[in-house]
């Protein structure tokens, strides 16, 4: 019986109480369930504080749900471009891939950790719940903050819906909005609990690892796809249905409303019929595997591979950029993080795929509509390769976080306050594991693409990307490295400063161009200005990355 409802109950719980029954008809206990949830939420908005700063606790406040009205925001500006078709399942196909976009990029990048925690078997699982309980509250955890991003994401569009297309078809997409959002999540647990199932030991968590970089680059890739379905015919947007449309999920959600605006069309009717077909079978794969992923999930805290102390790059690299022997410990230290951390790489390692494959996609595509290279080249997209700034603070909030993250209170006693060292030290390891290698590499294929003509953009990329990225950690990092618990609260914190990089991103590309047409040797001359300040940030005073916590 669920508990009765209290006026000062969150809206969240105010809605489960409401599928209580059907909780419990799947065998879910629903009090249990509900005070799991409704703890977990509680302790998200709690900021772990091994020591408590100028005698006050921080005010408890989820900082997901307080940053959700930006995404409102966003969100109100997709609908004049989405309402220029007046075809319902042009308008409604790109609608859902941008929620599919957006739902399993965050799902993947930001709650990947918490459906495969480890420590709710151990706390949660020995005392008398259900593993199908505590299966379905972990799910349930994840679905509020889901559920509430796709409600910020899609209200504009689901109001807009009503006034534009009318009340029937304003009513379906809110169904399938909601229904959608429940799918993103089955899709995710569904291949998690295949996986699981499927592997052991250290190689599960490689396996874990590349398919999150995988699903990354499919939702990317995907939503790509679906801006080929659609033909430019007498100036008007149409649909014209081909086979290799079938595994583009966004279509199956948008063909009920082509099924009310043009009636009978076998097409349509199939993807509806996926749709719905996909959706149950997820269902029903996941309530009969959920309390067997409970027990798989454990498989990730075996410990059986060889962790290697040192690295010859590493100590290397070390010799070269760290000047004491504080920051070299630094530096080392944040290497093995980054080298061993399954948690730090789930979250950092999608999106640096996402930021390496897009400017190469958007040249590939561009290659197969018919222009050639030298076209691309005078259209700009070699400065695509600007678009890599958009991994930076993702790289910077990651570096706040771990799943040790109680050993810090190890640098909070020292006697000597070195956090500039060590935040600049965690800086410099992040950049030469993570940001040189991936440019190098991204940097032949652009090369190769384009040219040498074009070595100086692509190097400017590098650098834009750098300095950016160590004047980001100098601005907002006021607390120890590794030194806090990520929570599903923390899900958004990344999102104002890519909204601020977006102003960032094209104001540097811009210089870069105008540099280029007006100035001799111009790229190089910009060139020669990011060096400077990317010494200035590596070999400079480490005060520079000095910080005072709050």
């Amino acid at each position: 019986m669920a508990n009765s409802l209290n006026a000062k109950d969150p809206v969240y719980l105010k809605l489960l109480d409401t599928f209580s029954a059907l909780y419990e008809k799947n065998g879910v206990d629903y009090n249990h369930l509900r005070l799991i949830v409704e703890t977990k939420i509680l302790m998200d908005g709690r900021e772990p504080n091994l020591i408590m700063q100028n005698g006050k606790d921080k005010e408890e406040k989820n900082a997901f749900f307080s940053s959700l009205i930006w995404y409102v925001i966003i969100s109100s500006f997709v609908i004049g471009a989405l309402f220029v078709s007046d075809s319902l399942i042009v308008q409604y196909t790109i609608y859902f891939g941008y929620l599919f976009v957006m739902l399993l990029s965050t799902t993947i990048a930001s709650f990947s950790s918490i459906l495969l925690d480890t420590k709710d078997q151990v706390l949660i699982g020995t005392k008398p719940v259900s593993g199908q309980t505590l299966s379905a509250a972990k799910a349930t955890h994840v679905f509020v903050y889901l559920f509430s991003l796709t409600l910020a994401l899609g209200g504009p569009v689901m109001v807009a819906s009503y006034f534009i297309n009318g009340f029937i078809v304003g009513l379906l997409v809110t169904l399938l909005t909601i229904v959608f959002s429940f799918w993103t999540l089955l899709f995710t647990l569904v291949i998690y609990a295949t996986i699981l199932k499927k592997f052991d030991g250290e190689k599960l968590k490689n396996i874990i690892s590349y398919s999150q970089i995988g699903l990354s680059i499919f939702t990317i890739l995907g939503y790509q796809l679906v801006g080929q379905l659609f033909n430019l015919i007498d100036f008007s947007i149409v649909y014209q249905p081909k086979i290799w449309h079938l595994p583009l999920f966004p279509l199956w959600f948008a063909a009920p409303l082509g099924l009310v605006q043009e009636g009978w069309n076998g097409y349509y009717l199939f993807y509806t019929v996926l749709f719905i077909t996909a959706t149950t079978l997820f269902f029903f794969y996941y309530k009969k595997s959920s309390v067997q992923l409970e027990q798989n999930i454990q498989k990730l805290t075996n410990q059986n591979e060889n962790l290697k102390e040192h690295t010859y790059w590493m100590n290397q690299t070390k010799t070269i950029l760290c000047s004491t022997p504080t920051e070299k410990a630094y530096y080392q230290f944040t290497w093995k993080i980054i080298q061993n951390e399954r948690e730090f790489k789930t979250r950092v390692y999608p999106p640096l795929a996402v930021s390496f494959i897009l400017p190469l996609f958007f040249s590939f595509n561009s290659l197969s509509s018919g222009m050639n290279l030298t076209d691309i080249r005078n259209q700009g997209f070699p400065y695509a390769v600007y678009i890599t700034l958009f991994m930076v603070p993702q790289l910077v909030a990651s570096l706040s976080y771990s799943s040790s993250y109680k050993g810090a209170w190890i640098f909070q006693m020292s006697p000597v306050n070195t956090n500039g060292l060590f935040v600049r030290g965690a800086g410099k390891a992040v950049w030469m594991r993570l940001i040189v290698p991936f440019y190098l590499t991204l940097s032949v294929f652009l090369v190769f693409l384009y040219g040498w003509d074009d070595l100086a953009i692509v190097l400017n990329g590098f650098l834009a990307t750098t300095v950016v990225f160590f004047g980001y950690l100098k601005r907002s990092m006021k607390s120890y490295p590794f030194s806090k618990k990520f929570t599903a609260a923390d899900a958004n914190k990344g999102f104002m400063p890519i909204l601020v990089l977006f102003f960032i991103t094209g104001l540097v590309g811009l210089t870069n161009f105008l540099f280029d047409r007006f100035l001799p040797f111009g790229s190089w001359i910009m060139t020669f200005l990011l060096l400077i300040s990317m010494f200035h940030y590596l070999f400079g005073k480490h005060n520079l990355f000095h910080f005072t916590q709050d």
